[in-house]
């Protein structure tokens, strides 16, 4: 059951759905079952994660390993130090020129990972302004937002652009400040600019989520043990030092939770069960994202193993893939 070139330059010249995507919450086997996909099927994969984009942070994003990376080969992850935020628009162009790139030489793109923007702007025709950061004016809304709170910083947007004020929180200070800054930069509201054109695409969206969230929970523990147990914190510690990293290590999930523990300000024990909470947090609203998208398919992974996951996934994808 393994495609052949032939077929992966038929579905790349005709309307055939050309690409496979792998989302869902964090700690579902995602990596696994795109790795599997992939060798079965003459694939390579392509990230779609926030911070794996980022070199140096690879325990705590619990990045492909060297040796996952050796045996399937991986695009759009180890782009750039931690030195400054990556913006959708960059993500597009490299994702997007990685996609092409697999296409051409007949294998298969499989995206893979649970950044539900990046998603969106790349599989689902979104035209994200290609503005680029603007250090001085972000620092300055930063500042903003010190003195006076997030809310601030959001009703300032409200003012510019009050649809996309609707849709963020006010916790949500980063993104507020890019729409902010879009808009003050282009003159023009973000949620204008942002428009949704034809999906580049045709792809066959599956989704991996948990039904028990105990289990879950459970996997999500035991996930950070053995990071820990791999040298968690002393990757966390060295980024740390920079200060340049500063800024992308205290908006990481897995690396933020043990700024105070490493500054002798908390146990890590605490520690420990404030990055729990983060991830099980980041997993709802991953779902939550997610679920909204009618056209994924869902797999649930309780007590399942991966070669039964995918052989479930296997029944998802177009029957040419399978001759």
């Amino acid at each position: 059951m393994v495609s052949s070139k032939i077929s992966a330059l038929y579905y790349y010249m005709t309307d055939q759905i050309n690409t496979i995507a792998i989302v869902g919450p964090t700690c579902t086997g995602k990596t696994d079952l795109s790795i599997k996909l992939a060798q079965r099927f003459n694939g390579e994969i392509v990230a779609l994660d926030s911070r794996t984009i980022y070199q140096r942070m690879d325990i705590g994003t619990a990045k492909p390993t060297s040796k996952q990376q050796k045996t399937i080969k991986h695009h759009a992850i180890n782009i750039l130090e931690p030195n400054r935020f990556f913006t959708v628009a960059e993500y597009v162009k490299i994702a997007t020129a990685a996609i092409n790139d697999i296409l051409s030489r007949g294998k298969l793109p499989i995206l893979c990972g649970g950044t539900g923007l990046y998603a969106r702007a790349l599989l689902e025709g979104i035209q994200i302004p290609a503005i680029a950061p603007h250090p001085e004016l972000r620092e300055e809304l930063n500042k903003l937002a010190d003195s006076q709170g997030n809310r601030a910083l959001h009703n300032k947007l409200a003012e510019l652009d009050p649809v996309s004020a609707s849709k963020l929180s006010l916790n949500d200070r980063r993104r507020i400040i890019r729409a902010l800054e879009v808009s003050m930069v282009s003159k023009q509201a973000f949620s204008q600019l942002a428009k949704k054109g034809n999906p580049p695409y045709q792809t066959t969206w599956i989704g991996l989520t948990w039904q028990e969230r105990a289990l879950h929970k459970e996997l999500i523990t035991k996930r950070l043990n053995e990071q820990l147990a791999g040298g968690l914190l002393e990757e966390i510690e060295a980024l740390w030092k920079n200060p340049s990293y500063q800024a992308i290590i205290s908006n990481s999930v897995n690396y933020k939770e043990f700024i105070s523990h490493l500054s002798k300000n908390e146990s890590l024990e605490d520690a420990c069960k404030l990055c729990i909470r983060s991830n099980f947090q980041l997993a709802r609203k991953q779902m939550i994202w997610f679920r909204a998208r009618s056209f994924v398919n869902w797999l649930l992974v309780d007590g399942r193993s991966s070669e039964e996951i995918l052989s479930s996934a296997i029944k998802l994808l177009p029957a040419y893939l399978l001759h």
